[in-house]
């Protein structure tokens, strides 16, 4: 009965993603789109398998999350009120630090809202996880839609090509196709990114792309919000260069060497306000938990210098972990794979394409995509002294990353045939 109503859902979503607008106005073949969705839950699958293995089981958020939400689904049938406003309610005398992993509202929230999604799907199957799969996968795709909608518009990328760094990056495909917050993430980005866009296009205030806008901020808020604040300068780099005559390595540079002394005076400004202390209060929440990939890093300490002298280790942990001499088991080849095969790809396309031009609006997108890649990477690089985790928290970047370096290589793609898929 568990394989009809998974089947029953995935060939609805299926025949959903053909039908809306958004999804249509891609421009990919309804049969490409099936494709890929049906890929992505199948991804979500083999996650859902992974962590039910016994070596993985008792620390597997997803399924943790499952088991608490059948608890939640009840609640939902016998008081949806209270199960609604629950969302809202701290379980702590004080909300508690809005960066702090322990004892906090904030860090609560993030779990909290993928529970809760699912209490509310069990409600439609029947309280079947792998059913669930479909739903959380509907949602997860309309970010690589937009993601793909906004590059397409803005650059000159074969097709196929950004198909593939968008949809089928091994490590993208398999941290945001399971049931967890990282798809989520991904999406909402990506709807951020494509309606600033068209915001920017449409030179006049429109309701529902800022509502949109708005929402897709809360929920990254909600369930990364040092993302969210990244976001920011970036979102303002690439309104400057593309409203402004303006050198983009100027507004760069004015921008992030702003936000780079606000960082560091911050605990002169206000105790609560100390970010380099978050950042350490980060790591040493990491380092207090158990794992085979834990990186030997040095100390980090609430002043610049400390900061400098750990930045090569961050760099190395965020844009080059694992090591292919650091594989502790199986698990660990694709990630290792994947990173030497993506930098291999990154450094071909800078040889090779370092002398194309972009115009203004392909210039003011290149920025914010690396700028926010980038810093996002270096502060989980300062973050998280784990090999494994790094993974996870690299593939929801990856494709922001990777779109700025695809028009470098068009020439390159010729022999690949470029209509819409």
């Amino acid at each position: 009965m568990e394989i009809i109503v998974f089947l029953i859902y995935l060939l609805l979503f299926n025949w959903l993603i053909t039908r809306i607008p958004f999804f249509i106005q891609s421009g990919i073949n309804k049969w490409v789109l099936i494709a890929l969705f049906t890929l992505k839950v199948l991804a979500g699958l083999g996650y859902a398998w992974f962590y039910q293995q016994p070596a993985y089981y008792e620390g597997s958020d997803t399924w943790r999350y499952f088991n608490i939400s059948l608890g939640e689904t009840d609640w939902l049938l016998k008081d949806p009120i209270a199960f609604c406003k629950d969302i809202f309610v701290s379980g702590y005398a004080q909300p508690g630090n809005l960066f702090s992993g322990n004892n906090s509202y904030w860090n609560d929230l993030k779990s909290n809202i993928v529970i809760k999604l699912l209490a509310i799907c069990n409600v439609f199957t029947g309280k079947n996880y792998y059913a669930a799969i479909p739903f959380f996968n509907f949602l997860f795709s309309f970010g690589p839609i937009a993601l793909y909608r906004l590059a397409k518009l803005v650059f000159n990328i074969h097709t196929y090509v950004l198909i593939a760094c968008i949809f089928l990056l091994p490590s993208v495909l398999f941290w945001c196709s399971g049931i967890h917050k990282d798809g989520l993430i991904l999406s909402a980005t990506a709807l951020i990114l494509y309606y600033f866009q068209q915001q920017l296009l449409q030179n006049k205030l429109s309701i529902s792309n800022i509502l949109i806008i708005l929402f897709s901020v809360v929920v990254v808020f909600a369930l990364r919000n040092f993302m969210a604040l990244l976001l920011l300068p970036a979102l303002l780099v690439w309104l400057i260069i593309w409203r402004y005559q303006v050198k983009s390595w100027v507004v760069v540079a004015a921008v992030y060497g702003l936000g780079i002394t606000l960082f560091f005076v911050s605990p002169y400004i206000s105790e609560s306000a100390n970010l380099p202390g978050y950042v350490i209060e980060k790591q040493t929440e990491f380092k207090q938990l158990s794992g085979s990939s834990l990186i030997a890093v040095p100390p980090l300490e609430n002043n610049i210098n400390s900061f400098i002298h750990f930045l090569p280790s961050a760099i190395d942990i965020a844009f080059f972990r694992p090591h292919i001499t650091e594989i502790k088991n199986k698990s660990y080849i694709p990630a290792a794979v994947e990173i030497i095969c993506l930098w291999l790809f990154v450094l071909a396309a800078i040889i090779m394409g370092y002398k194309n031009k972009n115009n203004r609006q392909q210039q003011a997108l290149t920025a914010a995509l690396l700028c926010f890649a980038i810093s996002f990477l270096l502060l989980a690089g300062f973050n998280i002294p784990f090999s494994g985790a790094i993974v996870r928290y690299r593939a929801v970047i990856l494709p922001f990353l990777l779109i700025p370096v695809l028009p470098l290589l068009p020439k390159q793609f010729k022999w690949l045939p470029d209509r819409q898929p």
